[in-house]
Protein backbone atom coordinates (compact mmCIF):
# COMPACT_ATOMS: atom_id res chain seq x y z
CA UNK A 1 0.00 0.00 0.00
CA UNK A 2 2.93 2.47 0.85
CA UNK A 3 4.73 1.33 -1.93
CA UNK A 4 1.68 2.61 -4.04
CA UNK A 5 0.91 5.73 -2.44
CA UNK A 6 4.59 6.75 -2.94
CA UNK A 7 4.26 6.14 -6.56
CA UNK A 8 0.89 8.46 -6.94
CA UNK A 9 2.95 10.66 -5.06
CA UNK A 10 5.93 10.85 -7.07
CA UNK A 11 3.59 11.15 -10.37
CA UNK A 12 1.62 13.96 -9.36
CA UNK A 13 4.97 15.69 -8.00
CA UNK A 14 6.61 14.84 -11.66
CA UNK A 15 3.37 15.98 -13.48
CA UNK A 16 3.26 19.14 -11.50
CA UNK A 17 7.02 20.30 -12.25
CA UNK A 18 6.20 19.27 -16.30
CA UNK A 19 2.84 21.78 -15.81
CA UNK A 20 5.26 24.27 -14.30
CA UNK A 21 8.06 24.62 -17.04
CA UNK A 22 5.18 24.13 -19.66
CA UNK A 23 3.53 27.52 -18.69
CA UNK A 24 6.58 29.44 -17.36
CA UNK A 25 8.06 28.49 -21.03
CA UNK A 26 4.65 29.94 -22.62
CA UNK A 27 4.34 32.47 -20.31
CA UNK A 28 7.37 34.09 -21.44
CA UNK A 29 6.84 34.58 -25.01
CA UNK A 30 4.10 37.02 -23.85
CA UNK A 31 6.71 38.85 -21.98
CA UNK A 32 8.82 39.85 -24.50
CA UNK A 33 9.09 42.92 -26.71
CA UNK A 34 8.03 43.20 -30.73
CA UNK A 35 11.05 42.81 -31.41
CA UNK A 36 12.43 39.77 -29.54
CA UNK A 37 9.42 38.12 -29.90
CA UNK A 38 10.61 38.76 -34.03
CA UNK A 39 14.06 37.32 -33.04
CA UNK A 40 12.64 34.56 -31.47
CA UNK A 41 10.25 33.35 -34.40
CA UNK A 42 13.15 33.96 -36.99
CA UNK A 43 15.37 31.99 -34.88
CA UNK A 44 12.93 28.76 -34.46
CA UNK A 45 12.31 29.42 -38.19
CA UNK A 46 15.85 28.66 -38.94
CA UNK A 47 16.00 26.00 -36.84
CA UNK A 48 13.25 24.26 -38.10
CA UNK A 49 14.65 24.71 -41.71
CA UNK A 50 17.98 23.31 -40.64
CA UNK A 51 16.15 20.15 -39.44
CA UNK A 52 13.66 19.96 -42.30
CA UNK A 53 17.28 19.54 -44.13
CA UNK A 54 18.50 17.27 -42.68
CA UNK A 55 15.34 14.75 -42.69
CA UNK A 56 15.66 15.37 -46.25
CA UNK A 57 12.55 17.02 -46.22
CA UNK A 58 13.84 20.87 -47.23
CA UNK A 59 15.68 20.35 -50.79
CA UNK A 60 16.52 23.77 -51.70
CA UNK A 61 18.59 24.96 -54.73
CA UNK A 62 20.07 28.07 -52.56
CA UNK A 63 21.96 28.67 -49.79
CA UNK A 64 21.23 29.50 -47.11
CA UNK A 65 17.65 27.91 -47.92
CA UNK A 66 14.72 29.72 -48.85
CA UNK A 67 12.23 30.55 -46.08
CA UNK A 68 9.39 31.28 -48.41
CA UNK A 69 8.31 27.05 -48.40
CA UNK A 70 8.60 26.90 -45.21
CA UNK A 71 6.02 29.36 -44.37
CA UNK A 72 3.50 28.58 -46.78
CA UNK A 73 2.02 25.64 -49.10
CA UNK A 74 2.99 26.11 -52.85
CA UNK A 75 3.41 24.72 -55.92
CA UNK A 76 7.60 24.38 -54.97
CA UNK A 77 6.61 22.48 -51.93
CA UNK A 78 4.13 20.69 -53.85
CA UNK A 79 1.53 22.34 -51.47
CA UNK A 80 3.22 20.70 -48.07
CA UNK A 81 4.14 23.98 -46.14
CA UNK A 82 7.43 23.07 -44.37
CA UNK A 83 9.28 21.28 -47.05
CA UNK A 84 11.11 22.56 -50.23
CA UNK A 85 11.25 20.75 -53.63
CA UNK A 86 13.13 23.90 -55.49
CA UNK A 87 15.60 21.75 -56.54
CA UNK A 88 13.19 19.24 -57.91
CA UNK A 89 12.04 22.58 -60.19
CA UNK A 90 15.34 23.32 -60.93
CA UNK A 91 16.90 20.28 -62.12
CA UNK A 92 13.80 20.03 -64.71
CA UNK A 93 14.51 23.68 -65.85
CA UNK A 94 11.75 24.75 -64.29
CA UNK A 95 11.13 28.10 -62.32
CA UNK A 96 12.14 27.95 -58.54
CA UNK A 97 10.29 30.22 -55.98
CA UNK A 98 10.53 33.78 -56.14
CA UNK A 99 12.86 33.53 -53.55
CA UNK A 100 15.55 30.92 -54.80
CA UNK A 101 15.35 33.03 -58.25
CA UNK A 102 16.59 35.90 -56.04
CA UNK A 103 19.42 33.84 -55.03
CA UNK A 104 19.81 31.44 -57.98
CA UNK A 105 20.91 34.55 -59.48
CA UNK A 106 24.14 35.16 -57.76
CA UNK A 107 25.18 31.44 -58.25
CA UNK A 108 25.53 32.08 -62.11
CA UNK A 109 28.46 33.12 -63.77
CA UNK A 110 28.57 35.99 -66.71
CA UNK A 111 27.60 33.58 -69.42
CA UNK A 112 24.49 32.92 -67.54
CA UNK A 113 25.70 28.98 -66.84
CA UNK A 114 24.72 27.61 -63.43
CA UNK A 115 27.46 26.64 -61.12
CA UNK A 116 25.75 24.84 -58.65
CA UNK A 117 22.15 23.82 -59.01
CA UNK A 118 22.07 22.37 -54.68
CA UNK A 119 24.37 25.38 -54.11
CA UNK A 120 27.29 23.47 -52.56
CA UNK A 121 29.34 26.63 -53.63
CA UNK A 122 28.56 29.84 -54.02
CA UNK A 123 30.53 31.16 -56.55
CA UNK A 124 31.79 29.77 -59.87
CA UNK A 125 35.24 29.94 -59.03
CA UNK A 126 35.90 26.38 -59.88
CA UNK A 127 38.42 26.23 -63.02
CA UNK A 128 36.32 23.33 -64.37
CA UNK A 129 32.82 25.50 -64.25
CA UNK A 130 35.09 28.13 -66.04
CA UNK A 131 36.77 25.79 -68.93
CA UNK A 132 32.73 23.44 -69.41
CA UNK A 133 34.71 20.75 -67.94
CA UNK A 134 32.35 17.82 -65.88
CA UNK A 135 33.03 18.28 -61.74
CA UNK A 136 31.34 14.43 -61.53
Amino acid sequence: MKKNVLISLIFLLSAFIGYIFLFAESSGFKKLSAAEAYDRIIKGRDYAIGQAVKAGDYRCCIDPPCTMCYMEANKWNYFKAGTCACDDFAARGEETCPQCQRGAAKLHNEDNISCDVNAASSSCASSAVKSGESID
